[in-house]
């Protein structure tokens, strides 16, 4: 066999099969967690800015914004990944790496004004969702920078890291429910864990039928992201965080 003939055998043999790169696994998963964040927001923000009841800084309305724009664009991309169009959707995810990097700097300073605003509010435990929405941003910075990294040569690792952002961007969603549990931690502790345990459970299932097997990437982030949520709970109400949190905040003194 020539060199390329070779080169075409070993290309053939690393491409996962049409019906694999075709699924509508993850279109549909997109759907879902689009569906999910929306319904998780009326109480804690629709509402409030309809009726004017809660003000928020610009800062927050823009955060809103790009976070909302990157799950509908999550929910597009893999709709055109599914359908083939694969050109298009690499031309809008040149969008999605843009929003990704916004994403960042925009949710630090939104859990600094939230920590403002529950010190101006006289809460008791005012620090007590900073620790899980820090460790959401970097996490979810991970994943993408992972994502983005093998975006060209190992699509199958690509669509799991895009897949665990997601459900991180779904974590942010659920922590709005916090706030109206916050007097049951152990339901909070709950309600984190749910969206872990079905959306990383369906991508195992998914794996061992469309794959054989449980994907590395999926092997990986189950892994890394149930530890991380199992312990953010009784961290955010530690009193190690409370006293470190206007620290690593810079709200000292204030």
């Amino acid at each position: 066999m020539g060199d390329a003939e070779m080169s075409v055998a070993l290309d053939t043999s690393t491409r996962p099969p049409a019906r694999v790169a075709h699924s509508p696994f993850f279109a549909r998963m997109a759907l879902v967690t689009l569906g999910l964040v929306i319904l998780s927001f009326p109480l804690a923000y629709y509402i409030p800015v309809i009726t004017g009841s809660r003000r928020w800084p610009p800062l927050v309305h823009i955060h809103g914004l790009f976070f909302f724009s990157w799950i509908c664009l999550y929910a597009w991309q893999t709709r055109l990944a599914s359908t083939g169009r694969v050109s298009l959707h690499r031309e809008f995810g040149l969008a999605g790496i843009a929003i990704s990097a916004i994403m960042v700097p925009l949710g630090v300073g939104v859990v600094i004004i939230q920590a403002r605003m529950n010190l101006a509010r006289g809460m008791t435990d005012p620090y007590w969702l900073t620790f899980m929405n820090l460790m959401g941003i970097t996490t979810f910075a991970g994943l993408m920078t992972a994502s983005i990294a093998s975006v060209t040569r190992h699509r199958e690792w690509h669509r799991r890291f895009t897949y665990g952002a997601a459900l991180i961007l779904l974590q942010f969603a659920a922590s709005r429910l916090f706030q109206m549990f916050s007097a049951s931690p152990q339901l909070a502790y709950f309600i984190l864990l749910v969206p872990d345990l079905v959306f990383l459970g369906a991508l195992v299932a998914h794996d061992r039928k469309a794959l054989g097997r449980v994907h590395p990437a999926t092997v990986w982030m189950t892994a890394i992201l149930l530890p991380l949520h199992a312990v953010a709970t009784p961290i955010s109400h530690s009193h190690a965080w409370a006293s470190i949190a206007p620290f690593v905040l810079h709200l000292t003194g204030r």
